[in-house]
């Protein structure tokens, strides 16, 4: 007979991770801390999930497109194209990464630790992309569009993000106003 999954543990054992994964890391929390935070056992975690890294996938997803479209939302809130750009760099590489007690580490941490040939299990990478690209074209003057619509700079900043994300966990915090400025130059011209 298949067991019955029930909301309430699959929620608890979400919460659960999320608070271990924010406070400790993703390496250093187990599945069975995960199951004894979340008040069931380890057998009954594997039943909802089938290991750790599925666990901070469920996670992660959601936690990242709300962290996208509070920027979006933020972004639109400004009128000028440095302005809006400013927010766009700012958010991907200061506010984020800091996010939840930097809780996107735990990713980075997940995948640099994962097996080789593990594949993603979902396409969240793409979804992130094409966010940013489109937060990036609608900032940029109609002229200057076209730059972004490739997802080629969206990548770059993506990419960019994973190391943020890595410099913020240790503490080697870079000036990001100083790179801000730098991306806004070089996306408006010499015009700004």
């Amino acid at each position: 007979m298949a067991q019955v999954k029930k909301t309430e543990v699959r929620d608890a054992i979400l919460a659960a991770a999320f608070d271990l994964f924010c406070r400790k890391g993703y390496s250093a929390t187990t599945m069975a801390e995960i199951a004894r935070v979340a008040g069931t056992t380890v057998s009954n975690l594997y039943i909802y999930f089938d290991s750790k890294l599925t666990v901070l996938y469920e996670i992660n997803t959601p936690w990242l497109l709300r962290q996208i479209h509070t920027l979006a939302e933020q972004v639109q809130k400004f009128r000028t194209p440095e302005t809006r750009l400013r927010r766009i760099f700012l958010g991907i590489w200061r506010d984020i990464p800091q996010a939840d007690h930097s809780f996107a580490n735990a990713m980075i941490e997940a995948l640099a630790g994962a097996p080789e040939g593990a594949s993603k299990p979902n396409n969240l990478l793409s979804q992130a992309e094409t966010l940013l690209t489109q937060m990036i074209i609608d900032s940029l003057p109609p002229e200057r569009r076209h730059i972004a619509e490739s997802k080629l700079l969206s990548h770059i900043i993506w990419m960019a993000f994973d190391g943020f994300v890595i410099n913020q966990r240790i503490g080697d915090i870079r000036d990001g106003d100083a790179l801000a400025d730098l991306m806004i130059d070089l996306l408006l011209g010499e015009n700004t």
